[in-house]
């Protein structure tokens, strides 16, 4: 069941407090995501972020009573103008829209989706940063429930609009740090906040030890995709990758993932076991992506155990396992390929 006014007031406070809090974009989004699930009474909420130059959206995160295909995190969820008339409300007048399985008249993209998802109804609502459009608010409900009303985008609206401020400063906060330690395509940390943090790495207090692994990971097949659908494509595919490396080596608390080239990347895995690091890679080099043409990924390791004045430097342990992964790529291999313990200088002093 939908909140009521004063509940809604209420709701509406708590999420600017909740949003007055340091945090990431992603993290930002999903809070108001949850909250209006639950203060709409709705089945499912999104947000997507417009793609400029590409008339399309990409939806970075779901919540609610999720359909089997969907995801949470999806990785390449994105939708066309071209497919759906309200999203041309949205972008083109930066109008909110409501519509029902039941619509005769209304736009057949929309109902489609309804019914794939098995919902009932939906509302869609810009989400405008800094006078501009960022994104979109989207929101659905079961078949049996009631459809979306004008006190429903009221509500919306005005939650958007704490979000939007909310979104305004932690862009303006991030902006000064992507600039120096961020790549602008995919927002993970770039070559020089790779080698400050292997610096860190390496500098291992007296009396411990403290196991170090990098991996080094280029993408097979991009160069087809720029070639044949252009490098829009080819953004998409490097970020669709960016953003699954980044998920998978969450479950390794401490790791950092940089794009390090157009293609490269190097995930740095500091104190836990090779082994670890090893069996999320060998899962990752199973996978594949599609944008226009198949692509998956070569992944090459290399790992040292490090005392308070190892003789390995940070730049060896990358040159290891860039070789590593030159062996795997040129074999076409589906698994990583782990340097011997040759190949970096000394694993202890």
């Amino acid at each position: 069941m939908a909140l009521e006014g004063d509940q809604r007031i209420h709701s509406l406070a708590a999420m600017a407090r909740a949003l007055s809090r340091q945090e990431p974009v992603f993290r930002l989004l999903e809070i108001a995501a949850e909250e209006a699930c639950a203060a709409l009474a709705a089945s499912t909420v999104s947000v997507s972020r417009v793609q400029p130059d590409t008339r399309t959206v990409r939806t970075i995160v779901n919540v609610g009573d999720l359909a089997p295909a969907e995801q949470r995190w999806p990785e390449d969820e994105v939708y066309a103008l071209e497919e759906f008339a309200n999203l041309e409300l949205v972008i083109e007048d930066l109008r909110s829209w409501v519509a029902t399985r039941e619509d005769e008249h209304g736009d057949p993209g929309e109902i489609a989706l309804l019914e794939r998802l098995g919902k009932g109804s939906s509302v869609g609502s810009p989400i405008v940063v800094d006078g501009e459009l960022w994104g979109e608010f989207y929101a659905t409900r079961p078949v049996d429930g009631t459809v979306f009303a004008g006190d429903d985008i009221a509500y919306l609206e005005a939650l958007i609009a704490i979000l939007a401020g909310a979104l305004a400063r932690a862009l303006r906060e991030e902006s000064l740090e992507k600039l120096a330690y961020r790549d602008p395509l995919t927002g993970l940390m770039n070559r020089r906040a790779l080698d400050e943090h292997a610096a860190r790495a390496f500098d291992v207090p007296g009396g411990l030890t403290r196991p170090v692994s990098a991996l080094m990971v280029d993408i097979n097949g991009l160069k087809t995709v720029n070639d044949r659908f252009g490098h829009p494509a080819g953004d998409q595919l490097i970020q669709a990758v960016a953003h699954t490396l980044t998920h998978e080596f969450q479950q390794l608390p401490g790791s950092l993932v940089a794009r390090v080239g157009g293609d490269e990347f190097v995930v740095l895995v500091t104190g836990h076991r090779p082994e670890l690091a090893l069996r999320v890679a060998d899962q990752l080099c199973l996978r594949t992506w599609d944008y226009g043409a198949p692509a998956s990924i070569s992944c090459g390791a290399a790992s040292v155990l490090l005392t308070q004045a190892p003789t390995a430097s940070p730049a060896e342990l990358f040159a290891a396992a860039d070789h590593a992964q030159y062996v795997a790529k040129r074999g076409g291999l589906t698994q990583t390929v782990t340097a011997p313990d040759h190949w970096v200088t000394s694993r202890t002093p």
